[in-house]
């Protein structure tokens, strides 16, 4: 059995409410588990509760109800330096007046560790996060990305079972931010520490996660591997919010040839697969730009609408191409750039078609 590292145990935090109210409550009734050398990545948008949920598991912020267990121990009630955990900022928090060295020896100098084990630790960590030769430099003389190692570094070097990361990359541009992710996972990788990544960044918790816990209103509203996000969202928020997506709507008609004939918002009726529906049932699916293709006619294994073309917008290496319904919904199709063929041109329907099995039902 996979070893726990960090549990939450129906936690609930409630701001200045006096009759703790949990329907305006920050974090509201949430349970998770985090297993041992796992890279665990809280998502959502701003306000979703994900920082106040990592400032928890940190003991900066006390639960209103619930529990905290980190490496199996209930630390509900422990204060921050108690628990075996360590947090990097999205401001790095560098100390301005000391220098590289003595930012990284900072908890080390703090718990009386001899002169002789900080200069070996230090001189390991600076190899480990690859700022080796600027140990006497101080932090304004830094590029963001080299605070930010410094930061991991100061973390890291007290051995936390837990490195908690609060948008730690926030504050870089973005081909360094891309830089830092990979570095990062491969830091993780070879640390072997529990991370616990808190991100609005979608692209960055799909690249550096094994898991996901996707929030939203103090709520998780998903918890599973990048891939299944991604592919499978259990609820429209989750599909929405992952990535870009199309939501059609509609009506369950019936079934034909082992397929379910649902009648969407304009009236077209679509073929898909789906499990447990039936007539007249309300649905609505998701179907991922990438996975549709523009044709001028669709092949007989083809779920499709009919649509007719708006904009199509170059993106480097994908197109991506805007069409319309008959009641003004508009649909996007993501197609690598090449030989594509000029829909521009094209009088009348176009047919926007997909494979059945790429159809997502999220909502019934």
């Amino acid at each position: 059995m996979t070893h726990s590292m960090v549990k939450l145990n129906h936690v609930v935090k409630v701001f200045d409410d006096v009759d703790h109210d949990q329907n305006h409550a920050a974090v509201n009734d949430i349970s998770l588990e985090v297993r041992e050398g796992e890279f665990l990545t809280i998502l959502g948008p701003s306000g979703c509760g994900k920082t106040t949920t990592l400032r928890m598991i940190a003991g900066f912020e006390k639960c209103t109800s619930g529990k905290v267990y980190i490496d199996e121990e209930d630390v509900s009630s422990k204060a921050p330096y108690e628990r075996k955990v360590n947090t990097v900022f999205q401001n790095y928090a560098l100390f301005p007046h000391m220098n590289v060295f003595d930012n990284i020896a900072f908890g080390l100098a703090l718990k009386k560790v001899s002169t002789k084990e900080i200069e070996e630790k230090v001189s390991q960590m600076l190899k480990v996060v690859q700022l080796e030769g600027m140990e006497k430099r101080m932090p304004d003389q830094l590029s963001g990305g080299q605070k930010q190692r410094v930061a991991i570094a100061r973390a890291i070097i007290n051995n936390p079972k837990v490195l908690l990361l609060d948008e730690p990359l926030g504050a870089l541009d973005q081909k360094l931010r891309k830089q830092m992710q990979v570095e990062l996972k491969h830091l993780q990788q070879q640390l072997g520490i529990t991370f616990v990544f808190v991100t609005h960044d979608q692209e960055e918790a799909l690249t550096m996660s094994n898991r996901i816990c996707v929030m939203n209103n103090g709520k998780i509203e998903q918890f599973g591997t990048p891939d299944e996000i991604y592919e499978r969202p259990a609820t429209r928020f989750v599909a929405d919010f992952i990535g870009e997506t199309n939501l059609f709507e509609g009506q369950v008609k019936g079934q034909v040839d082992g397929k379910l004939s649902v009648s969407v918002n304009d009236g077209q009726e679509v073929l898909m697969k789906g499990i447990g529906l039936k007539a007249d049932d309300n649905i609505c699916f998701a179907v991922r730009p990438e996975r549709l293709k523009l044709k001028t006619a669709p092949d007989s294994s083809d779920s499709f609408v009919r649509a007719k073309y708006k904009e199509r917008i170059y993106i480097g290496s994908t197109i991506r191409t805007v069409v319309t319904l008959k009641n003004g919904k508009e649909i996007c199709v993501s197609e690598p750039a090449g030989d594509l063929f000029n829909v521009s041109k094209v009088e009348g329907e176009l047919f926007v078609t997909w494979d059945p099995t790429n159809a997502v039902v999220i909502s019934a």
